[in-house]
């Protein structure tokens, strides 16, 4: 049988680098963001989760109208064997961030105890590659100025427009920052009794290419290696914070009053 992985990240964690180093490996394929409808398009792809929702309801109404935990385990049981079907007789590897884990609870979901997905994975050995960033302080300010820009990946039309400076709000950004790292820590928690891989951004970013550690490190977990050299097409946007933050050092004084200074040389 095919083996099935979680590539589990938040937003710029090199999620999408990662994600084309694991579709270069023999036998494997990679499936983008799954519950991101603006990323795999529920009318037009069969591998999104919502379109898989939507069909699965018109096949038997009962998840909807009798609904019981045994219902909910066949589903997200049948979503995974869905894309283990569309994807035979590959290996495969689906990207689905923090944010996008709700979609397989149930009705109960206490909002601070492990989500559904990490103990559904754990019973039917569905390994989990946590990818996440260590500074959350560059994370954050990568978001924001992505949103800025309306450029979020390497290859997008605008991507090689010359860096700007910004004025950024201070306050949302330690907010923000504080908050991604208090989410990581969670995820970390509630992934432990799985079959992990943990990765960081740093560790990608320096040596994905080159053969070095990270490589390493997930050809050993995933059981696989490339077909060739990696050359990958995804690239660094965000300059270094001093470069690309036009009030940095309010930034720095704000991350030392909130205990972020590791965060901002």
């Amino acid at each position: 049988m095919a083996k099935t992985s979680i590539l589990l990240s938040h937003e710029r964690s090199g999620s999408h680098l990662v994600g084309e180093y694991i579709g270069s490996l023999e036998n494997f394929r990679m499936v983008d963001e799954v519950c991101n409808p603006g990323a795999v398009r529920p009318g037009k792809h069969p591998e999104s989760f919502h379109r898989f929702r939507y069909d699965y309801i018109l096949k038997d109404e009962s998840y909807l109208l009798d609904p019981s935990r045994q219902r909910h385990v066949d589903f997200c049981g049948g979503f995974f064997d869905h894309l283990r079907r569309l994807k035979a007789p590959n290996d495969i590897a689906i990207d689905i961030k923090y944010g996008h884990v709700q979609n397989f609870e149930w009705w109960w979901c206490p909002v601070l105890e492990r989500p559904f997905l990490l103990t559904l994975a754990q019973e039917i050995d569905i390994g989990i590659v946590h990818l996440y960033r260590e500074n959350v302080v560059e994370a954050t300010v990568s978001s924001l100025i992505a949103d800025k820009r309306k450029v979020w990946h390497s290859w997008e039309a605008g991507a090689d427009r010359p860096p700007e400076r910004y004025n950024l709000p201070v306050p949302a950004i330690v907010y923000r920052a504080k908050l991604l790292e208090r989410q990581t820590a969670l995820y970390k928690d509630w992934s432990a009794r799985n079959r992990k891989l943990s990765l960081t951004y740093e560790e990608v970013s320096a040596g994905l290419e080159d053969g070095g550690e990270a490589q390493s490190r997930l050809n050993a977990f995933l059981g696989s290696k490339p077909k060739r050299a990696f050359k990958p097409k995804h690239r660094k946007l965000t300059p270094p914070l001093r470069e690309v933050v036009e009030n940095y050092d309010e930034l720095k004084r704000a991350c030392d009053a909130e205990g972020l200074s590791r965060f901002v040389p």
